[in-house]
Order: structure tokens, then C-alpha cells, then sequence
């Protein structure tokens, strides 16, 4: 089981190999990553069913990105990455500001994946983005869903599954980050913002990033279409133009659904809100209600 009881030992001995204290850590998050703020990095734990050949993908992504001056998180120099530690893949991070006290804007995040989908091709063996599967994959491990809720979400991604099937998708493939919303990226103490959370790297539509950014406008954020409108004008392009991006949008929110079902233990509040998310799907229709981060 994925716990801090269980992290906490990887984390002590990673510090150990960086000389310094573990006594002070903070958990920042223990969701899909376990995270812990010590000193002046950032250490980032995954399951060990996260394949360390991934995670070497992930740094190699971040190195390219760091090296072309791409404004990302970077890794920490102080040890070589990734780590291999009791089985876990570790990351070691430099710390930056949280900035709880001046959020990254969605008109920032714009920007950012502006010059992100614009890169040349990294010289990296990228995945390529493939959300039925991952949806379907979820589906069938999650151990807090019914077998009503199970059907539900089966028949609705064979819908969507076919509509993915038919997009013609008017930007072609680029490097994409797949999880960029405001609260995956950070600031340098100098105000910069950068993106942050490169584990879903891929190949795959930019539409794709759009949707996910799209999603969580309408589904988190209050100011809803107004911070989407900001959004769109830094990035240049208005996706709600292309007609399938409805369509687009609402697998994402399948495979958010799905993938927190997956990693949610029962009896939790992650449980709680996925199960509520699901009556929602049964009850929204065309109406958006709002979710709780998770």
C-alpha cells in the first residue's frame, strides 16, 4: 500500500545520500507521488509500479527542456537521477516558491504551453499519448467502483473511444505535458513561472494539454470560461473553435475520473469525491458541476 508509513524510510535514506537531515521534511502531497519538501530540494517518491525506466524518460525530458532554457522545474545536481531506492523511483528537485501567495495564472500557463508545443522533436523516446487505454486500464484495477459504475464508465468511453478514433486533430503531434494546469507549475524566487510535473510526458496531440487545462477551468477553478478566455489568449490559438474539442474535453474528464478511482482507497475522501464525480456523470448531462481537488 502506497502510505507515508511507507515512504517515510526511502525518504530518510535519499536525504541520507544527500547528507542532510530528514528530520524537518514535509509532506507536500501523497496522492499519485509521494512529495516532501527537506531544505532546499524537493524529493518525489513514485509507487513501485511506476517502471524506473519511465522515470529515466521523465529526466531525461527535463534535462533536454533545462538545456534549451525552457522554463521547467529543474532536477537537483547533487545527486546522479534517477534513484532507485527499496524499489521505490525517486526525483530529486531544486525547491522553488509554492507560490501560494501569487498563484501561476492561467494567462501565464498559456504562455508557457505556447512555447512548449512549439519545440522541435526531443531526442528522447517519448510514449505516445493513448487515453483509451489508460482509461480502461484504470477501469478495471479501481477497487472502490460497483459494477454499475464500472458499466457506466466502460459505455461511455466506448462512445468517446470512437469519436477519439475520428479526430482530425489540426495542430499534428508535439511534446506534451498532459497534466498542465495551474496548480503543476511554480515559481523561481524571482517571480518566473515554470511548469512543473513531467511524469506524463508523451507525444501526442497539443489539443490534448488544451482539453486538460479546459477541464479544469470549468470544473475547479470559479471564474470557469473567464479563465479559459485568459488562457487562450496567450496561448494564440481558441481550441473551442475546432469542433471536436467537446469531445476531447470529455474524455479527459473520463480518464481524471478513471484514474483516481484507480488510485483511491476506499473509505477515503478521494473515494468519496470520485464516487461523486461518477453520480454526476448519470445526473450533469451538458451541465458542469464543480469537482474537489484531489
Amino acid at each position: 500500500m502506497f502510505i507515508e508509513a511507507r515512504t517515510r524510510p526511502v525518504l530518510a535514506e535519499v536525504c541520507r545520500r544527500l547528507r542532510i537531515s530528514s528530520a524537518d521534511a514535509r509532506l507536500l502531497r501523497h496522492h499519485t507521488n509521494a512529495v516532501y519538501a527537506v531544505g532546499d530540494v524537493v524529493v518525489k517518491i513514485a509507487p513501485q509500479e511506476f517502471d524506473l525506466d519511465r522515470t529515466r524518460v521523465v529526466v531525461a525530458v527535463v534535462q533536454w527542456l533545462s538545456a534549451r532554457q525552457f522554463p521547467t522545474v529543474s532536477l537537483s545536481p547533487r545527486l546522479p537521477q534517477p534513484l532507485l531506492v527499496s524499489g521505490h523511483a525517486v526525483t530529486v528537485w531544486e525547491r522553488l516558491d509554492p507560490a501560494h501567495g501569487e498563484p501561476v495564472t492561467t494567462s501565464e500557463l498559456g504562455i508557457l504551453l505556447r512555447e512548449l508545443h512549439t519545440l522541435p522533436a526531443a531526442p528522447v523516446s517519448l510514449p505516445r499519448l493513448q487515453p483509451i487505454d489508460n482509461v480502461r486500464r484504470s477501469v478495471a484495477k479501481s477497487r472502490i467502483i460497483s459494477a454499475e459504475d464500472r458499466d457506466l464508465l466502460l459505455k461511455r468511453l466506448d462512445s468517446l473511444a470512437a469519436r477519439w478514433s475520428a479526430l482530425d486533430f489540426p495542430r499534428g503531434p508535439s511534446l506534451i505535458q498532459s497534466d498542465p494546469q495551474t496548480r503543476n507549475a511554480l515559481r523561481r524566487f524571482d517571480g518566473t513561472p515554470v511548469l512543473a510535473d513531467w511524469d506524463g510526458a508523451a507525444i501526442g496531440p497539443p489539443e490534448w494539454d488544451l482539453a486538460t487545462v479546459a477541464v479544469h477551468c470549468r470544473r475547479f477553478d470559479l471564474r470557469g470560461f473567464a479563465a479559459f478566455a485568459d488562457f487562450t489568449t496567450t496561448y494564440g490559438w481558441d481550441a473551442t473553435s475546432w469542433p471536436g474539442f467537446d469531445d476531447l474535453c470529455e474524455l479527459r474528464e473520463l480518464q481524471m475520473i478513471a484514474t483516481n478511482a484507480r488510485k483511491a482507497r476506499a473509505g477515503t475522501e478521494a473515494a468519496t469525491e470520485v464516487h461523486r464525480r461518477i453520480d454526476g456523470l448519470r445526473r450533469e448531462g451538458r451541465h458542469l458541476g464543480q469537482w474537489q481537488i484531489l
